[in-house]
């Protein structure tokens, strides 16, 4: 979710509050907090770390106490003596962790993936209920913190517009996914890790995702959905990346491996000629692969052409790869393809490892366990 969105969540949260403390910082501190866990971004430099950091620890439902007592040492006006209807200390603690716990609400239902779980677990949890950018989330929102001196029930309106609207997008991605399935199943299609995920203005507009048996493999097709379920288009058809590739790149890279948890139905083309590699590897049958998924996309002609006017427009996560027959190095019969480069690229931050030798997994250590490194 976006960070104005956020903070616009977390001001909704503390005016909703019939007591709260007489300082001007209340609502910006509450705002402040409810954004606060993608501060993650500050630590990253590199596209793996990107991965790894961001909605990772700050997320994390472990880290959280942690978090919101760091953000309550952060929030003295609210619990400075001074100040006209402080609240003790514990109470502003219990606030900030709520103010995460909103956040990381408003994160796991969009299609992105929020690791809740570490440092126990790299899983991802997506709810695919809510647009990563959904305007009719957001600016009830900042309707209701424009006319805060209104009446406090819209301000409870407002706050449980944040949780009552992605719950709906979740219920109805659950029923689009069911249609979906029965429309398939009637047609005599064998599909399988069918996935619905919400596109712009999600309650009337979605994507369906899944993969089918195709004449050279198995296809990953994508159609548009209309608010009844119904196809928007024709369906469009990718080749999927096949798992046995996507395993075998994992066990010898751990950026394939972070990037392919990342991914959701990963699909494969051959690369560019102009992002290959400058120099040849000179390894005999060597090839150029491209890794990417369709989450980021969308169904809306007119919104395919908005995304296509921002700043270095492309596949927004790229992953890049130089592979080789295994046989053709000797000492490589463990594996049917070798991975000899390999390359991130997030055309929208402008994050790029630029090509490089892939380094095999190993055990974090104890300090890189705790933060979601590897």
């Amino acid at each position: 979710m976006d960070p104005i969105t956020h903070a616009a969540s977390g001001a909704v949260a503390m005016l909703a509050l019939s007591r709260r403390p007489l300082t001007r910082w209340a609502v910006p501190l509450a705002a402040l907090a409810a954004a606060s866990p993608d501060l993650d971004l500050v630590f990253v430099s590199t596209p793996l770390q990107f991965l790894l950091l961001h909605r990772g620890i700050t997320h994390s439902l472990a880290a959280m106490p942690i978090l919101g007592l760091l953000l309550a040492l952060c929030c003295y006006p609210l619990w400075r003596s001074t100040t006209p209807g402080r609240w003790n200390f514990g109470k502003v603690w219990l606030l900030t962790c709520a103010m995460v716990l909103l956040h990381i609400w408003l994160d796991v239902v969009t299609t992105y993936g929020t690791m809740i779980f570490l440092p126990f677990s790299h899983e991802r949890v997506r709810l695919n209920g809510v647009f990563i950018i959904d305007l009719l989330l957001t600016l009830p929102l900042l309707w209701a913190v424009w006319r805060w001196r209104r009446k406090r029930g819209l301000m409870l309106l407002a706050l449980a517009w944040v949780f009552v609207y992605p719950a709906t997008g979740v219920g109805l991605n659950a029923w689009h996914a069911a249609q979906a399935e029965a429309r398939l199943r009637a047609e005599n299609r064998q599909v399988s890790h069918l996935t619905v995920l919400p596109d712009a203005f999600s309650p009337f507009f979605w994507r369906v995702l899944f993969e089918e048996q195709g004449p050279d493999g198995m296809l990953v097709r994508e159609q548009s959905l209309n608010a009844l379920g119904r196809p928007r288009a024709p369906e469009t058809t990718h080749q999927a990346a096949p798992s046995r590739l996507t395993e075998e790149l994992s066990r010898q890279s751990v950026t394939c491996e972070t990037f392919f948890q990342f991914t959701l139905l990963p699909v494969m083309t051959p690369l560019r000629p102009e992002d290959a590699p400058k120099a040849p590897s000179g390894v005999q049958d060597a090839q150029n692969l491209l890794f990417y998924d369709l989450r980021f996309g969308s169904g809306l002609a007119f919104v395919r052409k908005i995304m296509a006017l921002r700043p270095h427009a492309d596949i927004p996560f790229q992953l890049m790869v130089e592979v080789a027959p295994a046989q053709a190095q000797s000492g490589a019969e463990t594996a049917d393809m070798l991975l000899l480069r390999q390359r991130l690229r997030f055309s929208d931050s402008r994050r790029d490892s630029h090509w490089q030798l892939p380094r095999v997994p190993r055990p974090p250590s104890l300090a890189e366990w705790l933060v979601g490194l590897r």
